[in-house]
């Protein structure tokens, strides 16, 4: 009888299962320390324990602000090395990363660069290379392929994950952390989302799908296009953002929103960001302070809100 959440996704995770079981046979990682800097969740626990069936040897953290604590229980009565616990400050998560790479793992298993990026402070010999999860991880190591030299497998190129993970569940996800968070209804919403990639696409129709009215904002012509032959407003990036209930970004960007797109927003609106790293919105410098933030009322009505959400 299935007793938890993981013993749930593990029992359904049945590829994972398959492979698990040949790695019981074959130990393709006999002797290999493995470091992980990824979601510490349920279905990354069926991921680890079979890269342990495996033979690795793990030595795992989370990522910030992610970590579920019975992820973090599940791993460590496996025997797995699992560093820190739950935490959304970024120092405290940077000394967890440096734990990981004390153990000079051979392979890494990444999610945002964070730790290929720390290896680079400090490097050590033995390191053979590892993948990294997210569009915004290859964007951010890319500038750094020649320091880095060592064969790194982008998780996200896979054409499987574009479409069966990107696009489809990264968009009902969003959706369904927006009604959770927020209890609101969608139907009649506008919504604007930032990004038309397999993410954005996906956050777009599910949006849609819920009855919200959905506009795109995108910097290429091309994919904009693409947006508005498949239904949705394409309007200027101004009136997208000043008309809309909701602004979504999927675009692993920085700065995509930033103070000066303050006097456009609609009191009340929602931002929200799907990316990885909370890299979309230009938070820190647009929107200071805590979830329900201020801005300067053109009216004089004293004050207006932009509620934040990721």
């Amino acid at each position: 009888m299935v007793s938890t959440r993981i013993d749930w996704v593990r029992e359904h995770c049945r590829l994972l299962r398959a492979i698990s079981a040949e790695f019981g046979r074959t130990r393709p990682f006999d002797g290999l320390t493995i470091g992980t800097g990824i979601h510490l969740e349920a279905k990354t626990v069926a991921l680890l324990l079979t890269l342990r069936d495996g033979g690795a040897r793990l030595v795992s953290t989370g990522n910030l602000n992610t970590t579920q604590p019975d992820a973090v229980e599940a791993l460590r009565a496996q025997g797995v090395t699992v560093i820190g616990a739950p935490t959304k400050d970024s120092a405290v998560h940077v000394a967890y990363l440096d734990e990981v790479l004390a153990a000079e793992p051979d392979l890494i298993l990444d999610n945002g660069g964070d730790l290929f990026a720390r290896y680079l402070d400090r490097p050590y010999d033995g390191l053979l290379g590892g993948t990294e999860e997210t569009t915004s991880g290859r964007m951010r190591l890319e500038p750094l392929r020649d320091q880095l030299s060592r064969p790194i497998l982008v998780i996200n190129d896979s054409p499987i994950k574009q479409f069966a993970e990107n696009e489809h569940a990264v968009g009902q996800s969003a959706l369904e952390s927006y009604l959770r968070m927020t209890n609101r209804v969608t139907n009649g919403e506008q919504v604007t989302v930032f990004g038309y990639g397999a993410c954005g696409r996906g956050v777009a129709a599910n949006f849609r799908g819920a009855r919200a009215r959905v506009s795109v904002v995108d910097v290429d012509p091309v994919t904009r296009l693409r947006a508005h032959l498949d239904g949705f407003g394409t309007p200027p990036r101004d009136t997208a953002v000043a008309s809309a209930d909701l602004i979504v970004t999927v675009t692993g960007a920085r700065d995509v929103l930033t103070a000066a797109d303050l006097p456009l927003l609609r009191d009340g609106v929602i931002l929200a960001n799907a990316a990885a790293a909370r890299r979309d919105p230009g938070q820190r410098r647009a929107l200071p302070g805590p979830d329900r933030r201020r801005r300067p009322d053109r009216g004089g009505r004293g004050g207006r809100h932009a509620g934040v959400r990721r």
